[in-house]
Parts: structure tokens; sequence; C-alpha cells
């Protein structure tokens, strides 16, 4: 595979981190048994003094153990190095790229060249200087390749003289054979979940502390189990960070904004408490926009969940305390709509797509929302593998640019939920509310002011302003609709238009406000409870 700048980009070295990780704990685990072994096998001579074979047997066994540790733990190394080493190299590359673009440069990330943007050059004394900027550019770009492509090929030759059969001495066991997850590699989420439950709880619990990251992601894991796995990824993540920056290595700034990232999810996670579950991490994700996963209240055990999708502008960081606050405000309202008991209901904050920028015309787009659709797909489909007894009720809610990864999901006719509720939609990517499965389970709601919703309070070319985006940010909800199709809560639409009392974009979640309550109502099943604009209610799910 040729080792391209975009490679680089897309690579996450939190992976290769957590792969050393396992590996380091892997040799520490071999090194601790040897002594254990030594040990046990101290007085075998004495208490069967006639059994040489068994004798020589044990001789055999610890210099496999000793000869295994080695190669462990040069593969540790090794993997450690190179996760240090992409993680400065993306910086170095991200550092050169705003640089190019603030030269009024492009970058081709594939041919690692620079080269004007057109009409980026507006005057002579300008022209002159854009060809050494160019040419400065191009050998910065060229060396990182060079470098990236030294790395791939040092690392590679250190995996190989461990394996067996390549010179290393008492290799031991055979490093080439898959590990227990290569077992999950293609399999849906329902065989996901047979397979976890097959193992022995001991042969879970290695995999969560040797894998943590991966087991963290995997659809079909219970969502304790994938708690346990991600809040320990995470741990590990934090630990790396903190003695890059104890031993001064990597760039500090891109290292203490990592540690943010981290202390955010933690503090998300402080909140919530008890019912807080962890079920998707990533904070290098989408050039540190990152990907989380999180739950009020556990979706394995509830009756009622809801996988809510935020939209533009979305963030790990910058995000995070209003969403969590979104997610737990429909949690508590839900709940207290449910009979029997308290506590029933789950409400997951779902970023696990890259959502549009402010700086850029990708809201105008699907390609993000195409990016999201099998994610979500499979993490839906996985907490249907995963919920315990009778089937839950299970709802897609969306916002804003959120609807759009909902409707692209529910269009493909394998989205198992019972009710999708969107609200500030600018489309769906569908004509008509049976598009997304039974049309009086469609619910959609929007403010009479909210500009994304409704073309009429956005002539073409109108700067929409959202409270809290910077000015500046312009869209065109005529181009919008054109991409996305006609909001859910326009005419003709079908489905169920439910009262929206609040103002603007940002607002469907303002306590005790309508707009809060008939989504909690959809949640909780208590359609008839709905306030709405247009629609006929099914019958309540109690």
């Amino acid at each position: 595979m040729t080792v391209t700048l975009q490679l680089l980009r897309e690579t996450n070295s939190a992976a290769f981190g957590e792969a050393a990780e396992a590996w380091g704990l892997l040799a520490k685990a071999l090194d601790d048994k040897l002594d254990e072994f030594v040990s046990d096998a101290a007085d075998l001579p004495s208490v069967w003094p006639s059994g040489t074979q068994a004798d020589e047997r044990a001789a055999a066994l610890r210099a496999e153990i000793a000869g295994t540790y080695q190669p462990c733990h040069r593969i540790s190394q090794a993997l450690r190095t190179h996760a240090d080493t992409i993680y400065q190299l993306k910086g170095m590359l991200e550092a050169i790229v705003a640089e190019c673009a603030g030269n009024g440069l492009n970058v081709d990330l594939l041919s690692a060249t620079a080269w004007a943007a057109p009409g980026s050059v507006t005057d002579t004394a300008q022209a002159a200087r854009i060809p050494g900027l160019i040419q400065g550019y191009n050998v910065q770009l060229q060396d990182l390749a060079a470098r990236a492509t030294r790395l791939d090929k040092e690392t590679k030759a250190v995996l190989k003289a461990c394996l067996p059969g390549a010179g290393a001495p008492g290799a031991g066991p055979d490093f080439g054979t898959c590990t227990p997850l290569d077992a999950t590699d293609g399999k849906t989420p329902a065989e996901v979940r047979q397979w976890w439950d097959s193992l022995s709880r001991a042969q879970q619990d290695q995999l969560i502390r040797d894998f943590p990251g991966r087991i963290g992601w995997m659809d079909g894991i219970p969502a304790e189990d994938r708690d346990e796995a991600n809040r320990t990824a995470l741990a590990n993540q934090k630990r790396n960070v903190l003695d890059q920056l104890a031993s001064h290595q990597g760039d500090p700034a891109e290292l203490r904004e990592q540690l943010e990232r981290i202390n955010k999810v933690e503090d998300a996670l402080s909140k919530l408490g008890d019912r807080g579950f962890l079920l998707g991490v990533d904070t290098e994700a989408h050039a540190g926009h990152g990907k989380v996963i999180i739950a009020a209240g556990n979706p394995d055990t509830a009756r009622h969940t809801g996988v809510w999708v935020p939209g533009l502008s979305t963030t790990l960081y910058g995000s995070m305390d209003d969403n969590i606050d979104r997610i737990v405000r429909m949690n508590d309202t839900a709940d207290k709509l449910t009979l029997g008991r308290g506590g029933d209901v789950s409400t997951v904050y779902w970023l696990g797509y890259d959502a549009p920028d402010l700086d850029n015309a990708s809201v105008l787009m699907n390609s993000r929302s195409e990016a999201g659709r099998d994610p979500y797909l499979n993490f839906v489909t996985g907490l249907r593998a995963t919920h315990e007894g009778d089937a839950g009720h299970l709802v897609a809610m969306g916002h804003s640019y959120g609807s759009t990864v909902v409707g692209e999901a529910a269009k493909t006719g394998g989205l198992p939920v019972d009710d999708i509720v969107v609200a500030g939609s600018p489309g769906m990517h569908v004509d008509n509310a049976s598009q997304l499965g039974d049309a009086g389970h469609v619910w959609a709601g929007a403010s009479s002011t909210d500009p994304v919703a409704d073309a009429k309070f956005a002539e073409p070319w109108d700067k929409v302003l959202v409270p809290g985006m910077a000015p500046g940010i312009w869209a065109v909800e005529t181009a919008a609709d054109s991409t996305h199709g006609d909001a859910p809560t326009s005419d003709g639409f079908g489905g169920n238009n439910w009262v929206a009392d609040t103002g603007g974009h940002t607002s469907y979640w303002e306590p005790d406000s309508q707009s809060l309550k008939n989504q909690a109502r959809v949640l909780a099943g208590v359609y008839d409870e709905v306030t709405l604009n247009s629609g006929t209610a099914p019958g309540n799910l109690r």
C-alpha cells in the first residue's frame, strides 16, 4: 500500500497506541507468569525424581515463555513509536495545510503538492512570491510523505522480525495467528452478540482489557461492557497524553487540546453519574472534531430508548454540554410519562458521524449524512440485539442536519425503530413520510421562525444566523431544499406534524415547552398526548 498524506491524515494514531498498550500488557503478563512458573516448578525434581520427561517439558515451557516475552515487548515498543510519530506527523501536516490555506494555496494530499487556488492571486507582488511559496511547501509536504513512508517500512520490519521463523530467537507462539476479535469480522450485530455470549466472563474481561477501543465501538456488545471498555480506552489515552506531556514528547499544544477533549467526555460522564454509559469515544476522529456516543440510562434494560443525532456544527468538545442537557431533559420528561416505574427511559447522544462545518457548504450536501447512515444503522441494530427481555420501544431522533442521517438510515428499510422524531429538519432525502416507514409513526416539528425547516423565512441568499453561531455563515435554504428534499413539516409530506412553541432553530428542548414535551411524549409512547398541527396519532403503546 502506498503511504500518502491523505492516508496519514486519516490514520488514527490512538489505535496504534492502544495496540501498543495491549502488547505491553501481554509482555508484562508473560514476564509475571514466568516468575510464577519458575517458582511453582522448582520442586518438581524433588517430588518426582524419576520424571525426567516432566522436568524436560518444564524446562521447555520456561524457555518458551521467556522467548515469547521479548517479541511481545519489541512489538509494543514499535507500535508505541509508530503511534507517537504518526501523531506528530499529523500535527505537522495540519499546520502546513493551514499555512497554505492562509496563503491562498490548495494542497493535494495524494501527490503531496501545493498550488495556487483559482482567483487567489490578486496583485503583482503576490504573484511574484507565489512560486517560492509553492516550492517551499512542496519540499515540506514531500519530506513529510517520505517520513511517513519510512516509518511504515520500519514498523513493518520490526513486526515481521518478531514473527516465528523470521530469525527471532525463541519466538514462541505463532504471532501470525488472528486475535479472537477477528472472529467478528463481517458479522452482524446479532452475530456479534452470539459470539460475545459464547465467551466466558474471564475471556470477555480479557478482551476488554486488551482491546478496549475495539470492544467499545463494537455493535452487538452489551452496553455495560461497552461502557467499561470505552472508559478503559479513555483512561489509557489520557495516561498516554499525560506521559507525553511530562516527557516533553510531541506537540504540547496539540496534546493539551487532546487532553481537553478527554476531560470534556469525563465531565459529561461525571454529570450523568450512575446513569451515564459511554458507548463509543474517539477524540481524534474527523481532524479533532471527535466521535462520541453517550447514553443517559441503560438502553439494554430501558423500555423506551431514543437515539438522538445532532446537526450542524456539532463537535465532541464544542457542543457536549448543551447536547447532554438535551438528552437529559428528554429523558426526564419522558420518564415522568411512563407507567410502572421510574428510570425506564434511555436517551442516547449519538455523534457517530462528522457533522457539517460552519465554514463550508457541507451542510448543503448529502455526503456527511450518507457517511453517517451505516454507522447509525449498525448502532441501532446493535441495540435491538443487546436488549434484555421483551423488545423495547426504540425511537430514532434527529435535529437539523442530524435528521438527514436518520432519513438516510430509514429509507433503506433496515432501520429497526418503532418511531422517528425530528426537529428543525431541512429535509430527510425522501418525498413522503411513507418512504421512511410507517407514516403514522413519523413525527416532525419545526418552530414557525426556524429558517432551516421553512424556506419562507429565508429568501434566497439571506443570511441565516443561529443564536450562538459566529456571524458570516451563509446558508441558502432553497439550495438545501433541492439537496435534502422538502422539510418533513411541509404540506403534503405526510406523517405527524407536532406543535413547536419555541422560537428559532436551537430551542426545541426548553424546559416545560410543548416542543420538548411532544418529543418526550412520542419517546414514551403516549401518542394521544402529542399536540399536532396535522396528522393522526396512532394508539398508545401502554
